[in-house]
């Protein structure tokens, strides 16, 4: 059935008290982390696809958002970026809803009245938008993750996040107003995680940030937490440390967000309105770079079957 500008098959039956899990592409994706962990929901309970927009050229343009070739065999064919829908269920559990927006090129008004009317039409009770943001943190502590919450109070303690109200000014996305329509016209919880990565890494995909989000999640919805996430991301941030022994500036760098981490009490948030900090103001050696420019390009690192810099 036509849902705004998606083209949906609606769950039979009905789902039952669904949450979605919402991520925007590429705005606030780094790391790949919100693919990575919707792409890990989705195993750990079979879900399935519903839908997409049922024209994507509307919103996209596709010189920016390349469509991608794929084969199959002797069959090839062709995968156009799209802003995708899945489901899952959960026995006597509140089911889940997988969103992977895709930010519009154009008509951002109308695509965000079509997300609004999907959250009305599939009953959505919580919507919860996941991310991650380069900042000056260090790979050798855990990963901050900040958070805003809305229309309910998370647990004491909740995932060791810090949750406040947001206070970044600045540049943003049009989507960035599905949260703020889901909570003031349809009366929503809502719940912001957004974790942040050593702005020094740019890796491709980033597993540790995708386990963090995780582990937090495992708190609401009682998933394990023996994944594999969790030890590709461990390897992956392992590699840094033998750089740190020949390379003062960077073991300089990581210190000092070390103390920064250590005693950083400032209890702010942030809602992914923004990127955080830019990691081209840090000055590395070229051998520096050259290191984590491996680190970023080798195994463990790309192990996504889709990227952001296509629309996927």
């Amino acid at each position: 059935m036509k849902i705004g500008d998606f083209e949906i098959e609606m769950p039979d039956p009905p789902l039952q008290n669904p949450h979605c899990i919402a991520i925007l592409k590429p705005w606030i994706n780094v790391g790949n982390v919100g693919k990575i962990v919707l792409r890990r929901l989705g195993k750990l309970y079979a879900s399935e696809r519903i839908g997409m927009l049922d024209r994507p050229s509307k919103f996209y343009d596709f010189t920016r958002y390349r469509p991608e070739i794929r084969l199959a065999g002797d069959v090839r064919s062709v995968r156009v970026p799209n802003t995708r829908v899945s489901y899952a269920r959960r026995p006597g559990e509140n089911d889940l809803v997988l969103l992977e927006l895709l930010e519009p090129h154009a008509f951002a008004e109308d695509f965000n009245d079509s997300v609004i009317e999907l959250i009305k039409a599939l009953g959505i009770t919580r919507y919860i938008q996941i991310g991650g943001m380069y900042d000056s943190v260090p790979h050798s502590r855990e990963l901050s993750v900040t958070g805003s919450a809305r229309g309910w109070e998370p647990p004491t303690g909740f995932g060791n996040v810090r949750i406040g109200k947001s206070k970044y000014q600045g540049p943003t996305s049009m989507t960035s107003q599905i949260s703020e329509r889901i909570f003031t016209d349809l009366h929503l919880e809502t719940l912001s995680l957004m974790v942040h990565l050593p702005l020094y890494l740019k890796l491709d995909d980033d597993f540790a940030g995708s386990a963090r989000i995780l582990k937090i999640l495992s708190e609401l919805y009682g998933f394990r937490t023996i994944l594999p996430e969790v030890e590709m991301g461990e390897k992956q941030y392992e590699q840094v440390n033998p750089a740190m022994i020949d390379n003062p500036q960077l073991k300089d760098m990581v210190e000092r967000f070390e103390r920064e981490s250590d005693t950083d009490d400032d209890d702010g948030s942030d809602d992914g309105g923004g990127q955080g900090v830019d990691a081209s103001g840090v000055s590395l050696s070229p051998e520096i770079e050259q290191f984590l420019s491996e680190i970023a390009e080798g195994e463990l690192g790309s192990d996504s079957d889709e990227s952001d810099s296509r629309g996927e």
